[in-house]
């Protein structure tokens, strides 16, 4: 379940922006703003499971439950992320004070959620249906949020994150690629490659094992 409220800050004003935006454009994967009562603002409901893993702790694997794993989950997170994408290409913030990324979209980029996973993600019959917790709305490159995804629903994780994320056996990760891109749309595959290697450049444990395995995903692709 989602919960409808959160507490006002500051920082809310271009997220607001964003998620009208966002429901007039017709994309059905967000809360909707219903607007703020004292310091709190009020959000529509979202009926559904969140794969959170309230024990998670950095370095570790986020543990995922059966339905987050599943090859139509994964599916289902490309459609919705290509939807979003869909929407969110003709919006022009007036206001551009993002928390994570204050400045306006660049050429060639969007709005987007800026955390995309399974623990921001709301399931109906294990099916991803919408995304909650959009504070970090930040301009992205689409194909480097789509990365950025992959890297969590895919999830691309050394073994023994994914053992920890509840992967036994562990998966073929170029085959989970491949159906997080087709779910997408995304006609050239190996197009996310480039922004995939600047994803391994990160200061993350896993970037050495992300850069070591490139080569074989590519491939797989």
């Amino acid at each position: 379940m989602t919960g409808c409220c959160g507490r006002w800050d500051h920082g809310r004003p271009p997220v607001h922006e964003y998620l009208r935006h966002l429901e007039a454009a017709g994309f059905g994967g967000a809360p909707r703003l219903l607007g703020i009562e004292g310091d709190r603002e009020v959000l529509t409901f979202i009926d559904g499971d969140v794969a959170n893993d309230p024990g998670w702790q950095p370095g570790h694997g986020h543990r995922l439950p059966p339905y987050a794993r599943t090859d139509l989950a994964l599916r289902g997170a490309g459609q919705l992320i290509r939807k979003l994408h869909t929407a969110a290409a003709g919006f022009q913030p007036r206001i551009t004070s993002y928390r994570s990324g204050p400045r306006p979209p660049g050429p060639g980029e969007i709005v987007s959620h800026g955390d995309l996973g399974p623990w921001n993600t709301v399931y109906r019959d294990g099916i991803p249906v919408a995304f909650i917790d959009w504070d970090a709305a930040q301009p992205a490159g689409p194909l480097a949020d789509l990365a950025a995804a992959a890297q969590a629903f895919v999830p691309l994780a050394p073994p023994g994150l994914l053992a920890e994320a509840g992967f036994d056996p562990l998966p073929d990760l170029a085959a989970r690629l491949r159906t997080f891109l087709d779910g997408y749309g995304l006609a050239d595959r190996k197009a996310i490659l480039p922004e995939l290697q600047r994803c391994a450049l990160d200061e993350d444990p896993s970037s050495p094992w992300l850069r070591a395995t490139l080569p074989d995903l590519g491939r797989g692709l």
